[in-house]
Order: C-alpha cells, then structure tokens, then sequence
C-alpha cells in the first residue's frame, strides 16, 4: 500500500473514533515523547469532542518536552490504539486492550507488523517526521507548541541532522517547522543539557570506558552509580553519542545495570552495521543505531565478544 493510501486509512480511522489511546515504547527517548505527545495534541486540537489520551507518564529527563496526561483511561476494546515508534510489541509501554483496532506508525525495521494498519518506512528520520507528514495529509494545524515537540523529536534522532537516516525531506521538514517561529536554539540546549549529576556521569563514562584496538568502545554502568548520583535509567541517554566523538572509536557499547539487575544496551556506530548484533541478543533497531536486553555481566560479555568479531570481518571486508 502505498504511502497516501495508508495516511488516508490512518485518518479515516481517526475520524470515526470516539477514543483514541496512544502508546509508545518503555524507555523513550525525545522522538518517541514526541511522537506520541505531538500527535495526541495534532487530534485534540482538530477533535475537542473526541478523548485522545498519551498513554504511561513522560520520564522526569524529558519533561521539557512535555509533561504526563493526567487523564487516567481503563482501555477498552473499543477503542482506537496508536502506537508510535515502537517496532516489538513487547516494547510497549503499557498493555494493549484485547479486541482494539490498532495502528502502528514507525520507522524501524518491521519485524513485528503487530497492527491491523501498519505505518512502518525505514527512510524517516524520525517517527517524529511522520507524525509531520501525517499533519500535513490530514490537514491538521501544526501550531508553534507543536512543532516544537516534532524538530526536537527530530534533532533527537538525527542526533542533529548526524545520522544517515538524514535526508532532503528530513531537512525540508525541519525548514517548515522552523519557519512557525520556534525557538531553535533552545531546543538544541534542551537536547544537549547535562545536569551536575549527568556530568559526573560523563566523566565516569569517558575515564572508565574501554577502548579496544578495533576501534570499539564499550562502558558498563552499574546501578550503585545512578543510585550514588541520584538518577534514573534513561537519564544516560543525552551521554550515549560521547564515545563517538573519539576519532578512534568506530562502535560503542553502553551496558545500563536496571534496578531488576538486567542490562540496558546502546549499541551506537559510525559505519559498521550493530542491527546483526543486537538481533542476536533479541534486540533490534536501526543499522548504526540499536538496543537491547541482556540477562547478566555474563551475556555483556558475549555481546562485546560477538561486536568485535562483526567489526573484525567488516574490516577485512574493507
């Protein structure tokens, strides 16, 4: 199906619906607040009669971006479900109602097409840019409030326009948002802020992080850690580019201990595909750009054995 065809069926969707629930994936970073919060506010706005509602609360790291519904829903069945930025199903924040119409809009690899109606296109940016192409076809306002949310999902992704998923209409788009008087430089602030808490944390991963000779980088940081600092998983993710800001660094691996003793992975890269790598560890995501869960400091070192042989064999290849 094409592309308009589908953003017909999503709007349409949304026009017969009395309740709209939208989801999106546990440990969200800026593009998936956005997503989320940008479009329940694009629906709000062109529906008042309707309940659109965010579902699970914003993270306190990202409530510069927005801040929790405070609209508590017990979902139903009945109800019109919009999950975005999520590729599993077992990402989700929050249980789906058994029986919905689901629509899910994403920009991942579509391993896991869990909608009736599935949205999903790798060459976004950013579901955040999706939700913008949405607008437009669905001719909702996107007010000055909004985009903001949408060209900080944006940047986030991009990591500022810095990933390879950047392209013409990732900068058009982020043009016409700008073009609503927003306030660009903040939000680039906001993206790049460092509490005192997180700058320790910085420090810690720059002097602490080993470096092999085949250019990968890889840090573990313990829970006592953010518990010392007063932090929560997720507060690292303003950090997770830092190591590749070392010329000698082409992989980087962030292993985030979790309060139920697993491993968080941040798998990052400039040019060696991480995707294979964090598949085999029941991960997922983008070529240079993936995550997943880990048992134990044992499965943390198999995921850096097997990271070094993918760079290894991408080297040879070269």
């Amino acid at each position: 199906m094409k592309t308009s065809a589908i953003i017909t069926a999503i709007t349409k969707s949304i026009v017969k619906m009395d309740r709209i629930l939208v989801y999106r994936h546990t440990n969200p970073d800026p593009d998936a607040i956005v997503a989320q919060f940008g479009l329940v506010a694009l629906l709000k706005a062109a529906y008042p009669e309707k309940l659109v509602v965010a579902m699970a609360p914003v993270p306190g790291h990202l409530a510069w971006i927005d801040t929790t519904d405070e609209q508590l829903v017990t979902p139903q069945a009945t109800d019109l479900v919009i999950a975005v930025d999520c590729a599993n199903h077992e990402r989700l924040a929050g249980e789906l109602p058994t029986g919905a119409f689901v629509i899910k809009i994403d920009h991942h690899p579509n391993h896991d097409p869990y909608g009736q109606l599935n949205w999903v296109d790798e060459t976004y940016s950013s579901c955040s840019e999706m939700i913008y192409e949405l607008a437009q076809a669905g001719c909702f306002t996107v007010t000055a409030a909004v985009a903001t949310k949408l060209y900080a999902g944006i940047i986030g992704d991009t990591v500022r326009f810095s990933t390879p998923e950047t392209s013409t209409r990732t900068l058009k788009i982020a043009s016409a948002l700008a073009a609503t008087d927003i306030d660009i430089a903040t939000i680039s602030h906001h993206e790049m802020d460092l509490t005192p808490a997180l700058s320790k944390l910085y420090r810690y991963v720059l002097s602490e992080q080993t470096i092999e000779p085949s250019g990968l980088a890889h840090v573990v940081l313990p829970q006592r850690l953010f518990s010392d600092l007063s932090l929560e998983c997720g507060d690292e993710d303003a950090l997770v580019p830092l190591p590749g800001n070392l010329t000698t660094v082409k992989v980087w691996l962030f292993f985030i201990e979790t309060p139920q003793g697993q491993y968080r992975v941040h798998f990052r890269s400039k040019a060696i595909n991480v995707n294979a790598v964090a598949k085999a560890f029941n991960g997922g995501g983008h070529p240079l750009a993936s995550g997943a869960f880990v048992p134990d400091l044992a499965t943390v070192g198999q995921v850096i054995e097997q990271m070094q042989a993918q760079i290894l064999a991408a080297t040879a290849v070269d």
